[in-house]
């Protein structure tokens, strides 16, 4: 299947001079882009690549992808013009640029576990104790379910069609992503209360966002904390264990 990398946006207060935004922020001397795209180019499960990101950017990531679009207004409007630049692959995995920990092996067990008939979004979900055995009390917004604590992925895998007919729904859920309250909310007062008594199950949500959306999701959980480990730069303490991470890898 084919994958999106999104690597839009504006620049943020902090940022060295020159480069264009977050996602091509070098750690450990290579920027996090080109080690989403490395980690991509090396699933086996991976074929084309698109870059939606900004009009000029630093060399190395262009060498890794087959195509790139230049970026919207906004992140949806980002995955839409990668997805159409794909048509008609039936399905599309749309990548976070912001993953400089993703790993070949994380991206094929993810993909290795969407195998479900009727399926249109394939999301995973990481539980807290995968990435607390790795990172100890690292700062993520979770949720909590019946099955467990889980932070969400930096990845989505869709058939394409179903997000420009969601699109006001999805921007939305975009909106209020890192706020589990309104997420709550969002689902209505009967999913509030199980949320707030620890009643609520994955298959909850997955049902109420049939009802909602009329498509059919699925939560993958996958015990791998490069998929949800991101970089945020009002988080200093976070780029800097990230850092240590990449530091100490082999190779």
């Amino acid at each position: 299947m084919d994958a999106v990398v999104l690597a839009g946006g504006g620049r943020e207060p902090g940022l060295a001079e020159g480069l264009p935004n977050k996602a091509f922020l070098p750690i450990a001397g290579i920027p996090m882009v080109e080690r989403v795209m490395r980690a991509l180019r090396a699933a086996p499960e991976v074929g084309r690549i698109v870059l939606v990101g900004p009009a000029e950017i630093p060399e190395g990531a262009v060498d890794l992808c087959d195509l790139r679009i230049p970026e919207t207004q906004d992140l949806l409007g980002n995955a839409l013009a990668g997805l159409r630049a794909l048509a008609p692959s039936p399905w599309v995995l749309l990548v976070a640029s912001d993953l400089p920990l993703l790993t070949p092996q994380a991206v094929s067990e993810f993909l290795g576990r969407c195998r479900e008939e009727g399926v249109e979004v394939y999301y995973p979900i990481v539980p807290r104790e995968a990435v607390e055995a790795s990172f100890p009390g690292l700062r993520k917004t979770y949720v909590r379910t019946v099955e467990g604590v889980f932070t969400g992925g930096g990845m989505v895998l869709v058939r394409p069609g179903i997000l420009e007919r969601l699109e006001p729904t999805i921007r939305e859920v975009v909106e209020i992503r890192k706020n589990p309250a309104r997420l709550a909310s969002l689902f209505g007062p009967q999913y509030v209360v199980k949320y707030a008594l620890g009643r609520l199950r994955i298959a909850d949500v997955e049902e109420r966002v049939r009802a909602i959306a009329g498509i059919r999701g699925k939560a993958v959980i996958c015990h791998r904390p490069e998929l949800a480990v991101d970089v945020d730069l009002n988080r200093p303490e976070t780029l800097q264990r990230i850092t240590q991470a990449l530091g100490a890898r082999p190779g």
